[in-house]
Parts: C-alpha cells; structure tokens; sequence
C-alpha cells in the first residue's frame, strides 16, 4: 500500500476514535433512567438499542483509534521520537484496555436488564460485576495509560517539533478534568481532547509535506 493510503487511513482512525469518545460521553451524560437511586442496568433496561449503539460504539472507536497510533508515532524521527514512542506505547495499551474494560461493562449491564431479575438478585448482580476482579485491573490499566500516555505522547512530539506548545497543555487538561466531577469538567475534558488529538491529526496531514505547526 503505498504512503498517501495509509496516511489518509491514519488520519481517518485518528479523528473516528476520538469522536467516538466524544460521542459516547455526552450519550451516557443524556442517558438518565428514572427511579430512585438507577443504575447501569436501568439505563441499560430503559434505554436498550441506546445503550447497544453507545456500546459498539464505545468498544469499536477505540479499536479504530489504534490504527492510528502507528503514523502518529512516525512524526517523530531523531529528537522527541523516544519520548514520543514510549507515550504512543502507554496510549496504546490504555485503548486496548479500554476495549475489553468497555466491552464487559456495556455487555454485563445489558445483560442484567434482559434478564429481568428481582431487585434483591440484580443488585447482588451489580455487586458481583463491580467486584470482578479483571474487569478492575482493565480499568485502572485504561484510566492509567490512557492519562499519562497521550501527555507522553505529546510531549515527545513538542520535542520533535511537530506541535505547538499548547498541545501538551491540552492533554494535561484532558486527564486532570478526571480529578473534578461535574458536567463544567467534562466539557472542559471533552474540548482539550478534541484540541489536543485534532492538532496531532494536523501534524499527520501536514508530515508528507514537510510543514510545521504555527508555535513550533
């Protein structure tokens, strides 16, 4: 395959899989099921084809987004390509962790809904699925890399000269939002993340010609 193909591919992956994200975020934040005290599996119970799109979104976006990452690490050649290497590496595995994080909760929840369980069984289920082990470990690997790694990453590509001094920032404020609850902080996470992976896909449309972001 030759160059411009798997460019326009990379470029392709790269804006899917952080919309997807995107997408998937401000759904769950619209997907408010009644009664007292809901669950995932109320949402999952009153909302069912949502909650199978936001699901096969949520599992296949970051599926996508991997394909990118290849391209993005390729920025970087000389200084910052280290650096840029090991954060493209730490995203990687926060993504892939995330499929499987993602794809037990969506399919676990969904599946407590169908199967219309006495409220003292479903929440004995609940209990059970938040207490599973693997399931834990996949989201503290996801929360974990997907955090740190793409400030790694773009850093490493701040070195290389391939973005502007604001990216990084950009992904800082991406994983702090984390720390602050609220629907203020999650649009504030939700726009650096955009800002952030839009002007890596920048970068990756502009390599091949050799240009460089205004800042740099």
């Amino acid at each position: 395959m030759s160059a411009r193909p798997t460019r326009i591919l990379a470029l392709v992956a790269l804006v899917v899989g952080p919309l997807t994200l995107i997408v998937t975020n401000l759904a769950q934040w619209l997907l408010q099921p009644a009664g007292a005290d809901p669950t995932a599996a109320d949402a999952a119970a009153q909302f069912p084809q949502v909650w199978l799109v936001v699901g096969l979104l949520a599992v296949f976006g970051p599926l996508i987004w991997l394909a990118g990452l290849p391209a993005t690490a390729a920025l970087a050649t000389g200084r910052g390509a280290v650096v840029t290497g090991v954060g493209t590496l730490l995203t990687g595995a926060g993504l892939a962790a995330g499929i499987g994080h993602l794809a037990a909760f969506f399919s676990a929840y969904g599946a407590i809904a169908q199967a219309g369980l006495p409220a003292g069984d479903e929440k004995t289920m609940i209990a059970a699925v938040e207490a599973e082990p693997l399931g834990g470990v996949l989201l503290i690997v996801f929360l974990v890399c997907y955090s740190i790694g793409p400030i790694v990453l773009t850093v490493g590509l701040r070195l290389a000269r391939r973005v502007a001094v604001w990216v990084p920032i950009a992904a800082i404020l991406t994983a702090g939002a984390d720390l602050f609850g609220g629907p203020i902080a999650g649009i504030v996470q939700l726009v650096a993340l955009a800002a952030a992976w839009g002007a890596i896909v920048v970068a990756v449309a502009r390599r091949d010609a050799g240009l460089r972001p205004r800042g740099a």
